[in-house]
């Protein structure tokens, strides 16, 4: 059951916060191991190596990332699939936690290869931790699983929606040279696995979530102030 108070909605989303500064922090090491980067990774990276050569623009990749989330919010605004308060923290802040860390040099690295391995291992491991974390109040999906959602509900399948949008991330990025390795197939072929197997550890089932929408949110909320 919800928490539909005032209290209970700050708990909700100050989880969801915590839940993108650790999914932001996963992602990090992933990037910071060295050995490729998921799809929108690259794309994040090749954008931002791009504006800087070609414009002399310096731009962090979780800005890029805050950007692209950002277009792609009006796209599912125009595909007239709501929102949540999650769907705009997200875009916001997981980028925002993103350049923190890489700013301030808090993420491991190593040059041990072996190891780099297992940084990228946990990364993917507290990614998906957080990933819980943020969906567990259900306040609403990130902008990319609104824009599944919205797919899916014209007769396209969310697999090969999600495929179709990070191969199209991860072509843009190759192509604008961000880094493809060993870590991007790894990305490809296991995350899914490795965040089900979170899932399933926590006993946590994705496919039972009823996300809020930013007008339903709204409106529990006036009925507890006004």
């Amino acid at each position: 059951m919800k928490d539909l108070s005032v209290k209970g909605y700050i708990k909700r989303i100050l989880l969801v916060v915590f839940g993108l500064a650790l999914s932001a922090y996963g992602i990090g090491m992933t990037i910071y191991a060295d050995l490729g980067l998921a799809p929108w990774d690259v794309f994040n990276q090749g954008v931002a190596l791009q504006l800087h050569k070609h414009f002399g623009i310096d731009i962090m990749m979780g800005t890029v990332s805050q950007i692209t989330c950002a277009f792609i919010i009006i796209i599912v605004l125009l595909l007239k699939e709501p929102i949540g308060i999650s769907t705009i923290l997200d875009t916001i802040l997981f980028g925002g936690f993103l350049n923190f860390f890489m700013k301030h040099n808090l993420l491991p690295s190593t040059e041990i290869y072996a190891v780099r391995f297992v940084l990228l291992g946990a990364g993917f491991v507290i990614w998906a931790i957080g990933v819980y974390l943020y969906m567990q109040p259900q306040l609403g999906a990130g902008p990319r699983d609104s824009l599944m959602i919205a797919f899916a509900k014209r007769n396209i399948s969310v697999s090969l929606a999600r495929n179709s949008t990070e191969m199209f991330a991860l072509a843009v990025g190759w192509l604008c040279e961000g880094k493809v390795g060993i870590g991007t197939i790894i990305s490809v072929f296991f995350i899914g696995y490795i965040l089900q197997f979170v899932f399933k550890i926590v006993k946590f089932d994705a496919t039972k979530i009823k996300n809020e929408s930013l007008f339903e949110t709204a409106r529990i909320l006036k009925k507890h102030i006004f």
